[in-house]
This record gives structure tokens, C-alpha cells and sequence, in this order.
């Protein structure tokens, strides 16, 4: 099923169903062009939807195909039947792939924080796909593994870390009651997801995302987030890779993106690593323009082939 409308301003929008290798159905959007030009597939992170990407739709669009998708559970795409795991990041991501790449376009991959274990998952799941279906990928604010215990959520002395890292993983996996949005919750998002200095119409549209996440859903990927490796994914990443931190992120801190970058430059894959200062973890909303010019670099780069 396809239909065409307008969204994200005055930008062409065409959504379409997906389905999984489990026949689950996924919720995918375009923006911009059509299939003659350059494919970006944007893919977002826990809790959140496609329109997490809108900063990202309303600077690519007017020159490229613009790609994004809710994942499973998130936003229009069902839930399904299939236990959430690493794996499933990864068929998911591989399934709205095959969907839009063309013979003539492979797709710039860009993944935040879980979208970002979506692509290591997918290359670890599906390496043969990558050189395949994709040109260069973008790791950004994200991890392969150790979530909890690396996260600076909870600043605590040494001799209570592993009983808090546990009540961490625990609270993870906990669907928990409906969040609505008030001035206590945003305030909340804004700790967790930020930096010091978002402004107020940043921690406004990152806190309406997310507290619209339904309850079961963020417990049923927060028990997979606590003990996910995605690590397997690094090495299969045989594609030109950018990998982009705030320095100000909380939930997926520098120290993976700097562990990222090593292992990347090791295989001679890396293209580019930056870390922007005092910026959290929503980094695409924090700091767009910074974001959107180390996609753009990766993108002509990987254009000129």
C-alpha cells in the first residue's frame, strides 16, 4: 500500500507498508525526489519515529530521496509476533532496504542510537546486503554494546555502581506507566537525552516523540537494549562510515564512539569521527546543521563514488 501527501512543511511525502521477513508490517516514509536521486534511509532510535528525522527530511529533500521508517512497535509500523532482538533490528532494517534501493541508487545508511545497533545489527545479520544495498552508513550517538554499564545516567561511588546497573538494567525493561507530557517529563527527557544548553522548542518535539512511545513497547526494547551486542556488526561494516557524538551524551557516552572509530580505522572504513561539544544525545535535533553537514560529507564522497 502507497499514498502520496505533504508533510514536513511543503515537502512531497509518499508512506508505504513494509513487511518483515516475519511478515510484520513496518510504516516507511519519502521525502523529496524519486528514484533517480541520491537515497538517504534515515533509521531512529528507541522510543522514538520517522519524524524524529524531520531536521534531516527538510534539509535533504529538495536534493536527494529521503528514506525513514518507525520501528517495530514505534510510531505506525505493528509490533508483531516475533520476540524483539538485536536480530530484528536488523531483518527489519534489511526488509525496508530491499524496498527502496534501486539498481542505480544503493542507500547512505544513518542510524541514531538504536537505529545505530539497527545498522551494526543488520550488517552483523546480513553482511553479504551491505556492499550491496548500501554506499556508506552513519553511526550516530550509539553503541555496539555495554549500554548500562558505560551509560553516565547514574553518577554513583564505585562500591554501589553494579547494584544501581542492575536496578538500571531492571527499570530498562519495565513498560511502566504512560508518560504524558508535562513540564516534569520534559524536564526528565531533557536530562536523559540532552545537553545543558537545548533550547526549549528542542526539548518541546524530542518530549512529544518520546512520551508518545507506547509503555510496552519502550519496556520490550529497553530488556533488549540492557544486554544487546551488536559487535559482530563492526567488522562487517564494509562500507565508508562516519561516527558522531555529542560530548554531552549521557545514555551512549563518547567513550563507544571513540571504541567505534578505533575499530573502523583499523579496517580502513573509517571515514570521518566528530564529536560536537556539550551536546547530549539527541544530536540531530541538538545540533542539526553540524549533523547534517557530517551526513552531507559522507553522501558526496560516497556520490563520487
Amino acid at each position: 500500500m502507497t499514498s502520496e501527501s505533504s508533510g514536513a512543511g511543503l515537502l512531497s511525502r509518499r508512506s508505504r507498508e513494509v513487511l518483515s521477513s516475519d511478515g510484520t508490517r513496518l510504516f516507511v516514509e519519502e521525502y523529496g525526489l524519486g528514484d533517480d536521486a541520491p537515497l538517504v534511509v534515515f533509521s531512529h532510535g528507541w522510543a522514538c519515529q520517522g519524524r524524529f528525522w524531520r531536521p534531516q527530511i527538510e534539509h535533504f529533500a529538495s536534493t536527494h530521496r529521503v528514506v525513514v521508517y518507525d520501528q517495530r512497535g514505534h510510531g505506525w509500523s505493528d509490533r508483531g509476533h516475533t520476540p524483539f532482538s538485536a536480530s530484528v533490528l536488523g531483518d527489519d532494517l534489511e526488509a525496508v532496504l530491499r524496498a527502496v534501493v534501486t539498481s542505480s541508487r544503493k542507500a547512505l545508511v544513518t542510524g541514531h542510537s538504536m537505529g545505530g545497533m539497527s545498522v551494526m545489527g543488520w550488517a552483523a545479520e546480513h553482511p553479504e546486503s551491505v556492499p550491496l544495498l548500501s554506499r556508506g552508513a552513519v553511526l550516530a550517538s550509539t553503541g555496539p554494546s555495554q549500554l548500562v554499564s558505560r551509560s553516565t545516567l547514574i553518577g554513583s561511588p564505585r562500591r554501589f555502581r553494579a547494584s544501581l546497573e542492575r536496578a538500571f538494567a531492571a527499570g530498562l525493561a519495565m513498560a511502566g506507566p504512560e508518560m504524558l507530557d508535562t513540564r516534569f517529563n520534559r524536564r526528565l527527557v531533557k536530562y536523559g537525552t540532552m545537553g545543558p544548553h537545548a533550547s526549549a522548542d528542542v526539548v518541546a518535539e524530542c518530549s512529544e516523540i518520546v512520551l508518545r512511545c507506547p509503555p510496552a513497547v519502550r519496556g520490550m526494547w529497553g530488556r533488549v537494549l540492557a544486554t544487546i551486542d551488536v559487535s559482530k556488526g563492526v567488522d562487517s561494516l564494509a562500507v565508508p562510515t562516519t561516527v558522531i557524538v555529542g560530548s554531552a551524551d549521557r545514555l551512549t557516552p563518547e567513550v563507544h564512539s571513540t571504541d567505534l572509530a578505533e575499530r573502523l580505522q583499523q579496517r580502513g572504513q573509517l571515514h570521518d569521527f566528530a564529536v560536537l561539544p556539550q551536546i547530549g544525545h539527541m544530536i540531530n535535533m541538538e545540533a542539526p546543521n553540524d549533523f547534517n553537514e557530517a551526513v552531507a560529507r559522507l553522501d558526496a564522497a560516497t556520490e563520487k563514488g
